[in-house]
């Protein structure tokens, strides 16, 4: 009975079939194109969305520049303030604030340049301390806008120090070592490590009381009257950018 059909049967099933591959065909492209326009949709698409990509990476790169320079800024301010409470504190005379505009570049620094001059009447001889008082050296060159400052670490620097402790007077002396060596310190001293050492005022090149460094290393020269003396500068060099100058 079924055989008489059998022609109608089988186009029934390829009907059915094509109608079944049909729809999973549908179902497929809409679920590709639901992916597609998700992954194209996504904000993070570069190449869907270059414009706006590149918009939010300017955006990010600028305000990352602008921290940078809100962060200098800042730590520029603490660093002023600290002059000006050490100008308020200290009774010498105070000539003016200046900004270091170049160092040595390679090895210690025995000279660095700042940016006042003849303008800003600095003289030659005039000292030269750091944001907390500690002395950086003295003025050896004066042009019209800039000025040359010999630091205690040149080997023709020589400073009359003062153990603090002990009351002793010695010749600090820069080299190339990025160290001062005290000079003429007497055997019998009591002179130790981590002492602090001051101008003594006794010459004319720079006040009394100003801080230079700490003791680093005292030892015995073998049959010399005076003992061997290093110094650590109270100045981190490496970190200097202000500096005060005063009479």
């Amino acid at each position: 009975m079924l055989w008489r059909y059998r022609k109608e049967i089988l186009l029934l099933f390829f009907l059915a079939l094509a109608l079944f591959v049909g729809i999973k065909f549908s179902h497929s492209q809409k679920i590709f194109r639901i992916k597609k326009s998700l992954v194209l949709s996504s904000p993070e698409n570069s190449i869907s969305h270059p414009v706006r990509y590149l918009r939010s990476t300017r955006n990010y790169q600028r305000l990352k520049l602008e921290k940078v320079f809100i962060d200098e800024l800042l730590i520029e301010n603490k660093r002023l303030r600290k002059i000006l409470q050490l100008k308020e504190k200290k009774p010498y005379q105070f000539k003016r604030a200046a900004r270091v505009i170049r160092m040595d570049p390679v090895g210690w620094p025995t000279t660095i340049l700042i940016d006042s001059g003849q303008e800003e009447s600095i003289e030659e001889g005039m000292t030269v301390l750091d944001q907390n008082g500690s002395l950086v050296g003295r003025v050896a060159r004066v042009d019209k806008n800039t000025s040359l400052v010999m630091t205690l670490l040149h080997p023709e620097s020589k400073v009359s120090g003062l153990v603090q402790h002990t009351r002793e007077a010695g010749i600090l002396q820069g080299g190339h070592s990025g160290v001062l060596e005290l000079k003429y310190l007497a055997k019998e001293s009591k002179a130790q490590k981590g002492d602090l050492m001051l101008t003594s005022g006794l010459s004319t090149l720079y006040p009394d009381g100003l801080p230079i460094g700490k003791v680093l290393k005292v030892k015995e020269k073998g049959p010399s009257l005076f003992l061997e003396v290093v110094i650590n500068p109270a100045v981190s060099f490496a970190k200097l950018e202000e500096v005060l100058i005063i009479q």
